[in-house]
């Protein structure tokens, strides 16, 4: 190994590169700098071409987030807005973010993975007060209303204003976790502000299993008090959260060549509410991969030579499927039972879920006949298996608690090269719970002759309600809105667990502001709440940053 220490000079940045070489291959884990130049951005997979300006602050920020408060917030919120940022492909927002550490003087570092570390000192010179550390995701959950188009390659979420609130237009916002990751980064640009050192941790991959987290290098982190910025509700604080694993089910299937003659018809299931599978598994929202099934074996009943050639439904692992459809071919003896039967069962399920899903859509549109679809076996085998597998809340917590205490989201279920896959995001603040769904998911499956491949998804974060940190953000939060915080945990997945099994003796709290239907185009976020949480974090920080006496 080969150290190298780089130094460029340019008309407007310092830089100071510190890399190891092993080989030809950069190691991220060991680059600090105050700025990327080329070889940090090749290690990071950055884009070739120039960094993104970071916006003045005396820039226009769009229509919506004008007059709000505090202003770097969502002037940071703006500039994340413009940079598509799907699970995986955050390099862009990483520039962005490194930009901002740049033009503060903030020096950063970057695991293998693509997690950033940036180091902010002490706004007193002289402190001694421990390092605390703030985290936030930059990936985001990327969805549309059905006739929405939008690459999520290029195009910008536009936001707007609806009273205090914000909405984007036609697709998810990105506030889960885009605010969060703002206040981080307005850490670094806003002046006045009094704290010890900090540390920003800034996670990738957070949407789809906590990625990010779970591969953190913990030689970047020194601190052992944790703030997490991921979390929906003002009036809580969260000190614990659940555990999860996946279930990828693979069932194979028979497929056969079309007869011809037969009809084929596009079924759909839309416009459902949908929601995050964590938080809002027992709102009881519709699944639409579950009715989408009750749909086709409805239908099936009454025309009994009823084919499926294709199934899709569902989007991410941590949304409840809001929409799902199929191919399905008819007889041409079984056209008119299959419409009505069509008819029947579809007002059933209006008439069941209308009032909790008023937007709902159930729809039968032709469609042309493929050349293969799957034999009548797989068909049963397949509609029987997403009818049988489990979906919603399993278990609740003791002493009417009123907390999930074991869930499953069926979250996405398609038809490819001759194979079901389905997967399943079981979430529990017990491990016992998920061995015995897990034993029962087998089950299920083995009797189709599929397999079930179950993996840990992140583990859980158990809950100190007495850690001095509670004590003293309870304290904080008293001083900001004048009552008590509801203390609770959290049946949803976050980052805290993970990266505090890296750190042991780490304590750790979340907060955020209000942000409601999350991972749906209807995601908004309320105005108010994100100042209220502003200060609720620099309040805190500036108690865990004085003297201790």
């Amino acid at each position: 190994m080969v150290q190298n220490c780089i130094k460029i000079t340019t008309s407007s940045l310092f830089v100071l590169v510190d890399i190891s070489y092993t080989g030809h291959v950069l190691n991220p884990e060991r680059i600090r700098l105050m700025s990327p130049g080329p070889e940090v951005r090749s290690a990071l997979g950055i884009r070739a071409g120039r960094l993104p300006r970071v916006p003045e602050p005396t820039s226009p920020l769009p229509e919506a987030y004008q007059g709000l408060q505090p202003v770097e917030v969502w002037r940071h919120f703006a500039a994340l807005n413009a940079i598509p940022r799907p699970s995986g492909r955050e390099e862009r927002a990483r520039e962005y973010l490194l930009s901002v550490a740049a033009q503060a003087g903030a020096p950063w570092q970057a695991d293998n993975y693509g997690n950033v570390v940036v180091q902010v000192p002490s706004a007193e010179p002289e402190s001694t007060a421990p390092k605390v550390a703030l985290q936030a995701h930059l990936d985001m959950v990327c969805d549309q209303l059905p006739g929405v188009v939008h690459n999520w390659d290029t195009d910008p979420v536009r936001p707007r204003r609806v009273g205090d609130d914000i909405y984007a237009t036609g697709t998810t916002l990105g506030a889960d976790n885009g605010i969060g990751a703002s206040m981080l980064l307005a850490l670094l640009t806003t002046p006045g502000l009094r704290h010890g050192p900090l540390e920003l941790i800034f996670t990738v991959e957070e949407e789809i299993g906590l990625k990010g987290a779970l591969a953190l290098d913990a030689g970047l982190v020194a601190a052992r008090t944790l703030l997490n910025l991921d979390t929906e509700s003002p009036e809580e604080l969260i000190i614990g959260s659940a555990g999860a694993r996946s279930f990828d089910v693979s069932l194979p299937l028979t497929m056969v060549g079309t007869e011809p003659g037969l009809t084929a018809y596009e079924v759909t299931v839309s416009g459902l509410s949908g929601g995050h599978s964590g938080v809002q598994i027992h709102e009881g929202h519709a699944n639409a991969i579950k009715l989408l099934a009750s749909l086709l074996a409805g239908i099936r009943d009454s025309a009994k030579g009823l084919g499926v050639a294709w199934v899709d439904g569902g989007s991410a692992s941590n949304a409840i499927p809001r929409s799902a459809r199929a191919t399905m071919l008819v007889r041409p003896d079984e056209r008119v039972s299959a419409e009505a039967a069509f008819a029947r069962v579809r007002a059933t399920i209006i008439g069941t879920w209308s009032p909790a899903e008023p937007a709902i859509q159930v729809t039968l549109a032709p469609a042309t006949a493929p050349q293969q679809c799957i034999d009548p076996h797989g068909t049963t085998s397949l509609l029987a298996t997403i009818e049988r597998l489990p979906h919603g809340v399993l278990a609740w917590g003791p002493d009417d608690s009123g907390i999930v205490q074991t869930s499953c989201n069926l979250a996405r279920v398609s038809v490819e090269e001759g194979t079901l896959n389905v997967l399943l995001s079981p979430r529990s603040f017990l491990d016992a719970d998920l061995d015995t769904l897990q034993s029962e998911v087998e089950q299920i499956v083995r009797t189709a002759a599929g397999t079930v491949a179950a993996t840990e998804a992140y583990p859980g974060w158990p809950p100190a309600f007495d850690s001095p940190l509670t004590a003293l953000a309870v304290e904080a939060y008293e001083q900001v809105y004048g009552h008590p915080p509801g203390v609770k945990v959290i049946h949803a997945g976050l980052e805290c667990g993970a990266i505090m099994a890296k750190l042991p003796g780490t304590q750790a709290i979340s907060m955020g502001p209000r942000i409601t239907s999350l991972h749906t185009p209807d995601e908004h976020v309320n105005a108010p709440s994100v100042a209220s949480t502003w200060r609720l974090v620099t309040t805190l920080l500036e108690v865990l940053g004085s003297p201790v006496p």
